[in-house]
């Protein structure tokens, strides 16, 4: 399945400049979120949003067609 990735802050490293920090990653049926951020290597704590709704859990899965963008994890104090 193929699903749509947008990435911010310092997770758009993880793409070529010239992508903007956008790409296309194919995903086996039935793949989750955190099937997801290991196919981009993405090992640090990351806020993530499916279809525009904030997604809470790494064992999210996903469909076909969904789109995820990946934020970095804001604190603050």
């Amino acid at each position: 399945m193929q699903i749509k990735v947008s990435l911010f802050s310092v997770f758009r490293e993880k793409l070529p400049p010239d992508s903007h920090g956008k790409t296309t990653i194919e995903l086996a049926e039935g793949g989750m979120l955190k099937d997801l951020l290991a196919a981009l290597d993405i090992q640090i704590a990351a806020t993530c949003s499916v279809n525009g709704q904030l997604e809470y859990h790494q064992t999210a899965r996903l469909k076909d067609g969904d789109q995820v963008q990946i934020f970095r994890m804001v604190g603050g104090g």
